[in-house]
Order: C-alpha cells, then structure tokens, then sequence
C-alpha cells in the first residue's frame, strides 16, 4: 500500500511537494504543499491508491476538476492545476493529483460542538455565503454532491470557501456499505441521493439545510446508529423542531430546505441564498391553485331563440310528431313550435271545450230519455244557403283540400296567442271562409293548413232534425275541434 508523507512530490518534475496533511476523505487526501515553482502555498487533493486504476474514477477525477478550474468566485477555493503522475511514494502508480488554493482558515466542523448552538444571525451569514458559492456552480451547471461542515472552509475574517468542488461526484453510484469513509457523509445526504436517485441543485440544497440545522440546535436532525440507517432517516422521518431560540422566520427557511420532496426545496444555491438574508422575498411553498379546467364546468346558457327565418310555401304534410318538433335542436332552431303557442292553444281548446259542455248542459234544460238529434254540419265546401232537407247523419268529412287556395307563405313566426275562441251569438250568416266542423272531435288535426278560423257556423234557421225541433242556437261543440291547427303551428 502507497503511504504519502512530508517532502514527497506528487508530479514527475517535483514541483508539487508535500508538507503536511490537512484532511483525509472518501477518494482521496489533502496536503498542503509548496509550489516549487512559484513558491507558494497549495493544497494538493491526490486520489486514493485505491481508485487510481478504476477507468472510471479516473475519468470523472480528471472531469471534475476541470469543471472546479471554470468557477470563480471569492466564497470556492480556486482550482491552480490538475495532472497525473507516479507520485513519488515507492509504489509506481500513477495517480491523478488536483492543485488548489491553500485557505487560511478551519472547517465549519471544528467550530461546532453537540449541544452548542452556533449564533442564530452569524449562522445566517455564514450558510449565505456558502449559498451564493453553491449558486455560482449551480448555474455553471456543477452539483457539488457533498456539501458538509468539513467542506466548509470558515476564515478568521468570517467569510467562508466551498471545496472539493466535484470530487464527491466520482463516487456517485457506489453503494453506501464499499467503505466507510464514503459513508461519513450520510448525515448530510439528501433523500433521493440515499435512494439512488440523481443529484441536483436541489440536493445541494437540502445538504446546506441539514448544517445549518446542526448550527442552529447543536446537534443533526437525523442521527442513527448505522449510515445505511441515517440515510434511511432522511427518505421517512420528519424533520425535528428546531430551538425556540431560532428566529421563526430563518426556521421556516430552514424547513422548506430540508423538504423531503426536491421540488419543495429552493431551486438552487442562489435562491436560498436570497432567503436566507431575506426570508419574506421567498415565500414558503403552498399548494397550488387549482387549474379552471378541472373544475366542474358550467355550460354557458344558450342565447334566446333567434326569429325563425322564412320558410317555403307550405307542403301538406302529418302532423309533425315530438321528434320532429325537437329537428330544431340541430340548429334549425326556427322550425321548432315555442311551448308557450302549443300550451295556449292546448288552453283554449280546453276552455272551448267546457263552454261547449256549459251551453249543452243549459240547452237541453234536464235529462231526458229522447234521442238528441244529429248536431247540423256542412258539407266540405259550404253552400251560400243552409241545406233545404234534412240529413240523418253528418255529412262527410272534410275534402282533403280546401275551396280556397291556402296563402302561399305560411306565417313566419309562431302565432303567440291562440286564435279567437267562437262566438256564442250565432252570426246571420255563414261565412264564406271554409269550415271544417264536425259532430264530435276528430282523432287527429287537419292534413292541410286552414286559414284563419272563424267564430263557428251558424245560419238563420237551422236544418231541422227528423224527430226533433233544433235549438235556437247552435253550440259551438263542433267548431272545437277547428280553433288549433296544430298542423298549422308545427309545420310553421
């Protein structure tokens, strides 16, 4: 096994030697060194003996380093060089070196103590600064991976460095249980990294909220008595309470970035950054609205029925049956009758009706066992002088067709009120208009529209019924049957 130590050089023209050790991590070991060349002090990173000959580490080393080299910005210890050398420790491997700024300063991991809250306003503006440097990386498309009190660099003059940019990433995808040094940082792993899944910007993030809850109370929110256990801790458990000492606004943003879900989190470094100095600039995450489309939709009302437009000349034809009334429904809205015109003309056959039953009931004076004569009718096309003889039974239906030629253009509109009810005086004498009265009410409407009806048919001398004397007055019983031409209302 290669041992580094004191005065070994890490590259091939010894410029880059050793002075002493400052840290030892998962990958690898930081030294601070001197640049023989430019005679300053470094840090050297040299990757672990080890992984030196994993393709794949060696890979991702190289690659993350050159992504660390891009970012620069005062709060991330900048990145001098990188190369790839038989380190001079004996072994003869060659193993990938990383050169940086050496920073005058100590871990965040020294200055905390279990059960020694740190300053609630100083914890504030230290885990800002680390915020804004994670946000710089964030936007250079870098996710740091392993964001720790250890790689938290804190200066005398309290600013604070990010490291080991990157270096954490080399060993995504490793089960937690290959060594222990890679699961030391299972205290600070976010939910999804702890389930395998991709880290992001977010679980940069969630890192960042689990130190500054250590800062804040004195000790982690999830400790358990194994790492694989740890990191369950994070994916289930709720995040603890933290002191009442703690500003409820910096608590609330704490919370929010140790929210199990990534999308519950502060997008990025920058965002937490901006509420950590100012929590009401970030308001804390509420359920979203719900979307109009979901809801239950209410149809708009349809608009009033339009004015029917013009029909052509009217075509004999049935009644139209309650299907074809409701052919308007497709859009042809103005061949469709208007309730209100069938129901007023459904009332007015009733009252014909009832006064027809009042005038019989008052003719005839008292029940009797006689006959009653045949009601008197007229024939299909009325004569200008009532008949001279008698007739036993009425006379024939209606012809299929009037006398008179029906008006060539229906009416364009539905009539509103009903045709006028009959007279109850029986007029001198008979109009000329035809009729179609009938001794009881026909089954079914006219074939043919009729023209405007007229008060019911009377003569000066009724025909005279064998057997009987005819009443002085007509009843209008037969002319109920002609108010309505539902044919009419239908077809118009």
């Amino acid at each position: 096994m290669s041992v580094l130590g004191p005065g070994t050089a890490v590259d091939d023209g010894r410029r880059y030697v050793l002075e002493s050790r400052i840290a030892t991590g998962g990958m690898g070991e930081v030294w601070a060194a001197r640049d023989t060349l430019l005679d300053r002090a470094v840090a050297v990173k040299v990757l672990k003996a080890e992984y030196a000959d994993d393709p794949l580490f060696r890979t991702r080393f190289e690659t993350e380093a050159q992504h660390a080299a891009a970012l620069q910005h005062p709060g991330i210890a900048s990145v001098y060089d990188y190369g790839d050398s038989a380190v001079g420790d004996g072994s003869g491997t060659r193993r990938p070196f990383l050169v940086m700024e050496l920073v005058d300063g100590q871990p965040l991991s020294n200055l905390l103590r279990p059960g020694a809250p740190l300053d609630p306003d100083a914890t504030r503006a230290l885990l800002a600064l680390a915020a804004d440097a994670l946000g710089v990386a964030h936007e250079a498309g870098i996710v740091h991976r392993d964001v720790k009190p250890a790689n938290l660099l804190v200066t005398p003059d309290r600013t604070i460095k990010v490291t080991d940019f990157g270096i954490a990433r080399a060993a995504d995808g490793m089960a937690l249980t290959e060594t222990g040094q890679v699961l030391g940082t299972p205290a600070y792993i976010s939910p999804e990294q702890a389930e395998g899944g991709t880290a992001t910007a977010a679980s940069d993030v969630y890192s960042l909220g689990v130190v500054a809850f250590e800062c804040l109370a004195g000790e982690k929110p999830f400790v358990a008595a194994t790492p694989v256990a740890t990191a369950i801790a994070h994916l289930r458990n709720p995040v603890p309470d933290l002191p009442a000492s703690v500003p409820a606004d910096l608590a609330r943003v704490v919370r929010r970035a140790l929210s199990k879900a990534p999308e519950d989190r502060y997008a990025d470094g920058a965002a937490f950054a901006a509420a950590l100095r100012d929590p009401s600039a970030t308001p804390a995450v509420t359920p979203a609205a719900p979307v109009a489309g979901d809801a239950t939709q209410v149809i708009p009302t349809m608009a009033p029925a339009v004015e029917p437009a013009p029909v052509p000349a009217p075509v004999v034809t049935p009644v139209a049956t309650p299907a074809a009334a409701r052919a308007g429904d497709d859009g042809t809205r103005g061949r469709t009758t208007p309730w209100s015109v069938i129901l007023g003309l459904v009332a007015v056959v009733v009252a014909v009706l009832l006064v027809a039953l009042w005038l019989g009931t008052r003719d005839s004076g008292s029940p009797s066992d006689e006959t009653p004569s045949p009601s008197p009718s007229r024939s299909g096309s009325p004569s200008g002088s009532p008949s001279d003889s008698p007739s036993d039974t009425p006379s024939e239906s209606p012809s299929d067709s009037p006398s008179e030629t029906p008006t060539e253009t229906p009416s364009q509109t539905p009539t509103e009120t009903p045709t006028e009810t009959p007279t109850e005086t029986p007029t001198e004498t008979p109009t000329e208009s035809p009729t179609t009265p009938t001794e009881t009410p026909t089954p079914s409407p006219t074939e043919t529209p009729t023209p405007t009806p007229t008060g019911s048919p009377t003569t000066d001398s009724p025909t005279p019924s064998p057997g009987a004397t005819p009443s002085s007055t007509t009843s209008p019983a037969g002319d109920s049957t002609t108010i309505t031409s539902d044919g009419e209302d239908d077809q118009g």
